[in-house]
């Protein structure tokens, strides 16, 4: 079995075909002229914004039944941050920072196979006018189509995911953009970005203004939260700001597993030298992982930081990784991902 689990959390073994060694002709003439195989970063500013789109479509479900519905569409519709895949004539193989490598041939044949509850799911993978296409057909839930096309000369890949809903009027669109980094697939990209186990105790009160709701009890509270952080980040309040950090973070900038104390020391020397610090945010993109547990943040960020003698400034993509405590949520990763 081949687990198309890259762009779609919700795929699971046994919605994919079997391998198989015979091939239509007029698509293994087809997929000679398409060019998917290397490495791609997400490039974040040029993709759809996967809140704004689940937001959107998730207005139009009962108050009582959002916050379930967004997570769980954000969750099935998060994309990984790094992509591998290569291609020989109608023979593909994926890998990610979200899943391990698998393979599958591109032969255009629809075929039946069985959900976990035994239900029945038609699925084809297939090449359409120099496109990678993966169609999955069924139950309401059952129903999505992935396309995978090679844009500027190569140089990029735009994934299309269509997906179905229960509480959808009609299908849900997202587009993904990706920056080619390299022109050789790479299998150890798998686990790169997972998230993080750590606890924390003691959490802060939670916020007065978070109201009922998944806009408020998950996404206005992680902008408060980076609201908050980033007051106190410029008003050079230490202790107010390690209060949102977990005790060991999986990444912080260039460093891996930075104990809090750590990074503590490292923002008291950078506050003790600055004469003044301006940090600016523009609207987060949020993206739920693990169920709802964790998130992801990112964001355009401006800094200015003075210290007398010289001033730094600039601008940059930011990414921030958020894990549920109760109802608080806490950082376990800070990095930035462009220099704009």
């Amino acid at each position: 079995m081949f687990i198309p689990l890259i762009f779609l959390i919700c795929f699971n073994a046994t919605v994919c075909p079997r391998e198989v060694n015979q091939q239509p002709a007029s698509q293994a003439r087809s997929a000679e002229h398409l060019s998917l195989t290397g490495v791609y970063r997400i490039d974040i500013p040029a993709s759809d914004k996967l809140y704004s789109v689940v937001a959107g479509a998730s207005s139009n479900v009962p108050l009582g039944e959002q916050q379930r519905f967004f997570i769980d569409l954000a969750v099935r519709l998060t994309p990984p941050d790094l992509l591998a895949i290569e291609q020989q004539g109608t023979r593909i193989s994926f890998g990610s920072s979200r899943a391990p490598r698998m393979s599958f041939v591109a032969d255009g044949v629809a075929r039946n196979t069985r959900a976990p509850d035994g239900h029945f799911i038609r699925v084809q993978f297939s090449v359409e006018n120099e496109r990678l296409v993966f169609t999955s057909a069924g139950r309401t839930e059952d129903n999505f189509t992935v396309i995978f096309e090679s844009i500027d000369n190569g140089k990029r890949l735009l994934v299309v995911r269509r997906i179905a809903a229960k509480a959808l009027d009609q299908p849900l669109v997202i587009r993904t953009i990706y920056n080619k980094i390299s022109d050789v697939a790479r299998w150890e990209l798998y686990g790169e970005t997972q998230v993080a186990t750590s606890a924390v105790t003691s959490p802060r009160p939670k916020p007065d203004d978070a109201r009922e709701g998944i806009y408020t009890s998950a996404v206005d509270v992680l902008r408060k939260a980076l609201d908050d952080w980033i007051a106190a980040t410029n008003n050079r309040d230490i202790d107010e700001q390690m209060s949102f950090y977990v005790p060991r973070l999986k990444a912080y900038y260039l460093t891996r597993n930075t104990s809090r104390a750590s990074v503590r020391d490292e923002k008291a020397r950078v506050f003790a030298t600055a004469s003044l610090i301006d940090i600016r945010a523009e609207e987060p993109e949020i993206i739920f992982q693990d169920g709802g547990r964790t998130a992801v943040m990112r964001y355009r960020k401006k800094y200015r930081i003075e210290n007398g003698r010289q001033s730094r400034r600039g601008e940059v993509i930011q990414e921030l990784r958020w894990q549920r405590v109760g109802q608080e949520w806490r950082l376990f990763s800070e990095r930035d991902i462009k220099v704009l």
